[in-house]
């Protein structure tokens, strides 16, 4: 019914003809990835209308409506006039359904749908339920005594799990993106208030144990399913990485380490911004009337320039004296001694835990349950990608020479230094042939790439989106969307909330953020939670049962999962049209909503490997495979279409812009090999030696694996954020792109439309989420039993694929 009377309006519209419109271009954005259990994740009033006696037929769109059905979806992101129409209409939808008077508003709700978060008060509410739920639940798992009783230990452990993060996750994504600093502020107290009480729960040896004997136990365990045991698994790993066999005295000394890794971390986020050289003075006619907007002459021939980011990035790419750019690239690059001091106090305290849960080096205790296993296999990935792709890297190389050569009118090929990769880059690009002059914006409106993913994954997956109704107090913004995601088989499996709009004080990266986990709810016997002995009127109020939904060939009742995207788009206005995309800022997209149906089709029994709850050198792995859609042609044409003329994009500027993107990409992957070393060597048993000294490292790497010569006086590692939130993980972006680059090139590059080709990858990969082997879902995608292996020769493998970069 919602589709039906959008469809008329968007008649009334499209015969009014629709709005000139002028493109918008944004920054590129990044991402975010999940957490599991151990957290290291407008209204209008209804326009009236004349009384019906009976109630209005409700319907869902049929086939035969997929195209106008389609256009629903990319106006309702496009044009703000029928989005407020479509808002408008569903409340009057709703209070003829529910027999509310039309001139009343319907009962409003809290965030997601949650009466409960109505107010900021309310998370406070849901925090203090969640944990009564938690407290039995302790008390029912550690008490467990018969087999009936312990073959629920995982499953209750799960619920547990469930009943912490659905108010954490909630309160994680309500701190980053409610513009209401109430709202803000109650939802930091329950974070933080949770969280803290889920790190105690990660030392708590009778969990640990009971845990550890129902494993152990033959009768018991032997009936666990495959999932189940797998989650039994990661719980009893998440336990010992926290310490749990260690005696009282360690696990305190473990705790008070881990306090000195969050405070040191924090104060080296919180330092970078700072340098220690703020600006530099240079000979003002060497910046070639070049304009920048912090330049400030302090002589008449003197310019006094800042060594920010963005003017040093000017600098660098634009000012043609090498003096200048020399000297702002160590300025810019430079580092005070306590930001050298901390980062390493950070890596040292880290490499002291590892020592004490008897691990040789941090990175062994990060890598134990990720898909590589052991820092070893990292170095041997590393390593192998590295050599294969040096050749590569230094025919990029070369082309800088020689265009500096043809500079500096060089006899032979000259020495390029840090200071000039991004000058001579940016020279070869602008004087290339080839280089796009027409901009590729007007193709993508934010509505027609939601649209274009909703086609692709109706062609891949047999599942769409489809726009519902926002109940008053459902979100956080007016601009917010919301999307069912409906199967052709299952129907509705889970749900989208796309925030995709600028607003002052909004998070500018990109974001997928998991709201709420998948699981099987209909088993949970939440009466056994509370025993005889309990006086229940003492027990307090509980967080409502999760009634859950049927779906079409499964058994049981699931909670589905709800997600949020979240990026930092140009607004689309009435007046100058919708907001328009450049080509990274649709890569951006296509990444997010690869998280987005991972987390969709990835519905398994148990919350704790649901979705993107899984091993982060593998939860990239659907992710990256999106990005390869965003170039292919064949995938362009069901959407890339201008917003005006609603002409298809043309061949040829596809194929040009292809081409520009390619360029130097071989330098950057270089570079990022040389980021994943330097994290890996950080993170080593160097890290608890008394000569440990990160520039040493950094210079010595930058020498042997990177393509430019070190610079002294510059300690650029303090600018590496990734090396706290990231810790010896940097490397899973490379090892997914291998990973991702492979099923691209022998599954979907031949016909990235083809059905057979997505249900492959459906069935073996996205619908497991994190419950079974990455290496087997891997491997059966690729045929391959190598890779089914899992071990080091595998990684090696991984290493070995250049061609899929």
């Amino acid at each position: 019914m919602i589709q039906r009377i959008l469809g008329q309006f968007v008649q009334e519209f499209q015969k009014n003809g629709s709005h000139s419109l002028l493109p918008h271009l944004r920054k590129t954005t990044s991402i975010k990835l999940s957490r599991r259990f151990n957290h290291n994740n407008a209204n209008s009033n209804a326009e009236p209308i004349p009384p019906q006696t009976t109630k209005p037929e409700f319907h869902f769109v049929t086939s035969v409506d997929k195209n106008q059905d389609n256009e629903h979806l990319r106006l309702i992101f496009d044009s703000p006039e029928i989005w407020s129409d479509f808002v408008t209409r569903c409340q009057t939808i709703a209070a003829l359904e529910y027999g509310n008077s039309l001139t009343n508003k319907r009962k409003p709700t809290g965030l997601f749908g949650n009466p409960e978060l109505a107010t900021p008060n309310g998370f406070r509410v849901a925090a203090k339920k969640a944990l009564r739920r938690v407290h039995l639940l302790v008390q029912r798992i550690v008490k467990a005594n018969t087999d009936d009783e312990l073959r629920k230990v995982v499953k209750n452990l799960d619920r547990l799990s469930d009943t912490l993060c659905s108010v954490i996750d909630t309160a994680e994504f309500t701190r980053t993106a409610h513009p209401d600093q109430k709202f803000t502020q109650a939802a930091n107290w329950a974070y933080e208030h949770l969280y803290s009480y889920m790190n105690t729960l990660n030392t708590n040896t009778e969990l640990y144990q009971v845990l550890k004997n129902v494993i152990s136990t033959p009768r018991i365990s032997s009936k666990f399913s495959t999932e189940e045991l797998q989650v039994a698994k990661i719980f009893l790993r998440d336990f010992e990485k926290s310490g749990i066999h260690l005696s009282s005295a360690e696990r305190e000394k473990f705790v008070q380490l881990s306090d000195k890794i969050i405070t040191l971390g924090r104060k080296f986020t919180h330092n970078q911004p700072q340098r220690p050289i703020n600006y530099i003075d240079v000979d003002a006619s060497l910046l070639n009337e070049l304009k920048i907007s912090s330049v400030i002459n302090k002589k008449a021939n003197i310019a006094r320039i800042s060594t920010k980011p963005w003017d040093a990035q000017v600098v660098l790419k634009h000012v043609k004296s090498e003096k200048v750019r020399k000297a702002m690239f160590i300025a810019s690059n430079s580092a005070t001694e306590e930001q050298v001091k901390t980062l390493e106090n950070l890596l040292k305290i880290r490499g002291e835990l590892a020592l004490l849960l008897g691990m040789e080096s941090y990175s062994q205790i990060f890598l134990i349950d990720k898909m590589v296993k052991n820092p070893e296999n990292v170095q041997t990935f590393l390593r192998t990608l590295a050599d294969r792709h040096r050749t590569k890297a230094l025919e990029d190389l070369r082309l800088i020479q020689i265009a500096k050569q043809q500079e500096i009118q060089s006899e032979s090929l000259p020495t390029v230094y840090a200071w000039d990769r991004d000058y001579y880059t940016e020279k070869i690009k602008e004087s290339s042939p080839t280089q796009p002059t027409t901009p590729i914006s007007p193709y993508f409106s934010v509505g027609s790439v939601i649209q274009g993913l909703s086609k692709l994954f109706s062609r891949l997956y047999g599942i769409s989106f489809r726009p519902a109704e926002i109940m008053p107090g459902e979100v956080w913004n007016e601009d917010v969307r919301k999307l069912e995601v409906i199967d052709e088989n299952e129907g509705k499996i889970g749900i989208i909330y796309c925030d995709l709009f600028n607003r002052f004080g909004k998070y500018q990266n990109a974001a997928h953020y998991t709201v709420r986990c998948s699981r099987r709810v209909d088993d949970d016997d939440s009466e056994g939670d509370i025993s005889t002995e309990l006086n229940i009127t003492e027990l307090g109020e509980l967080p409502d049962s999760e009634p859950g939904e049927t779906i079409k060939g499964r058994n049981g009742r699931y909670q589905l999962p709800v997600v949020v995207l979240m990026c930092d788009f140009a607004n689309p206005t009435n007046s100058k049209g919708p907001s328009l995309l450049n080509w990274l800022e649709v890569e951006t997209l296509f990444h997010e909503m690869g998280h987005a149906m991972h987390s969709m089709i990835g519905r398994t029994d148990f919350h704790n490997v649901s979705g993107t709850r899984c091993p982060t050198d593998f939860v990239e792995l659907p992710s990256i495979l999106m990005e390869h859609f965003v170039y292919s042609p064949s995938v362009l044409s069901l959407f890339a279409k201008h917003y005006q003329t609603r002409d298809p994009m043309p061949i040829g500027l596809i194929h040009s812009h292809l081409n520009a993107r390619s360029q130097f990409s071989a330098m950057e992957t270089q570079y990022q090999i040389l980021m994943a070393l330097l994290d890996q060597l950080y993170h080593s048993n160097l890290a608890t030696s008394s000569t440990f000294d990160t520039t040493s490292i950094l210079a010595n790497l930058q020498d042997t694996v990177g393509l430019f010569p070190s610079v002294s006086k510059t300690s650029w590692q303090i600018q590496f954020g990734h090396l706290y939130g990231y810790g010896s993980g940097y490397f899973s972006y490379l090892f997914c792109k291998m990973l991702a680059g492979k099923i691209w090139k022998d599954i979907f590059e031949k016909d990235p439309l083809s059905r057979d080709a997505g249900q492959l990858f459906k069935k073996e990969v996205l619908r497991w989420g994190g419950s079974r082997d990455p290496w087997l879902c891997v491997g059966k995608s690729l045929k391959d039993e190598r890779i089914m292996a899992g071990d080091s020769k595998s990684v090696s493998i991984v290493g070995e694929w250049i061609d899929c970069l």
